[in-house]
């Protein structure tokens, strides 16, 4: 049973997420003392929601290697539901989100850094960091997107929930 390079890519994604996660955590800010703490950027909520995505591609992945050619009906059912919750939460949260999250914050930063980095923050985070939470949330969810298929989600429930994430965010 061998892996295949794009398990361990997925591995490695995740593992970065975390990392970042905790740098990000480690950091003393003031921002982070006051009401809604880190929960109220909406970068780190995608950070959040990047790492939760590769977690559940990582434990699909692990499905796979352990169901293949097992011949159980209800793993292979188990299975199919693990991916079609892959699938709904990179089409519904990691890939709008993150896009958005990237989008909005390199258009406000090229138009006026001061606006939405001050440079006061660099005393506090490091430059690679800026980077990392800010490029990292699309790119690894658009070359999942681009590399496999990808079930159309139903609108009955995906729509209700970008719009609460949307609305709360």
């Amino acid at each position: 049973m061998a892996l295949v390079p794009c398990q361990v890519l997925r591995v490695a994604i995740l593992l970065s997420y975390c990392s970042i996660l905790c740098n990000y955590k480690a950091i003393e800010m003031p921002s982070h003392q006051t009401y809604g703490g880190s929960w109220k950027f909406l970068t780190f909520i995608d950070l959040v929601i990047q790492a939760v995505f590769f977690g559940i591609c990582v434990l699909t992945d692990l499905s796979t290697l352990l169901t293949r050619d097992s011949g159980n009906q209800e793993q292979e059912r188990q299975l199919r539901k693990l991916i079609s919750l892959r699938d709904w939460t990179l089409a519904v949260l990691a890939f709008p989100v993150g896009v958005f999250v990237v989008a909005v914050f390199w258009t406000i930063y090229a138009y006026d850094r001061e606006m939405i980095y001050p440079k006061l923050l660099d005393n506090f985070i490091p430059g690679w960091l800026n980077h990392g939470m800010d490029l990292k949330d699309s790119s690894p969810a658009f070359c999942h997107l681009c590399t496999h298929s990808v079930a159309k989600t139903e609108g009955q429930i995906s729509h209700p929930v970008i719009l609460s994430f949307w609305s709360f965010s």
